[in-house]
């Protein structure tokens, strides 16, 4: 589970401890910084939200593009990438003796439902 190294309002910041496929609810942005990446830990897997992929899958004897169900980005130190909160991720579990480190942050609008997301009827 992430552990919280900052918070403020409407943002967090986290040591990265879970590699399994997760999402951020509660937030409207995600990202990350990589500061030191290697060969083996320079990928993020993004990951179909779509369930219903998953109903019938025919059996996949080699990954192309039309047959998985995630997008797998390399990255390099320097690398920020910025997605949606709700996007289920992942990174593969780091085997090198040097370390991946990464700066992981999470965005929120103060009052969002209130200031950002008003009905479209009713207002004159």
């Amino acid at each position: 589970m992430p552990r919280s190294a900052s918070r403020g309002a409407g943002s967090t910041c986290w040591v990265q401890v879970r590699h399994t496929p997760h999402s951020h609810p509660n937030n409207f942005l995600s990202g990350v910084y990589y500061l030191q990446t290697q060969a083996g830990t320079d990928t993020i897997n993004f990951h179909d939200p779509r369930p219903q992929t998953a109903i019938i899958r025919p059996p996949v004897t080699e990954l192309t593009a039309y047959n998985t169900d995630q997008t797998v980005v390399t990255v390099s130190d320097g690398t920020l990438l910025v997605f949606a909160a709700w996007l289920s991720h992942s990174v593969s579990v780091n085997t090198n003796a040097r370390s991946r480190i990464s700066v992981r942050f999470n965005v929120m609008f103060t009052a969002y439902d209130t200031t950002m997301s008003l009905p479209l009827w009713g207002q004159d």
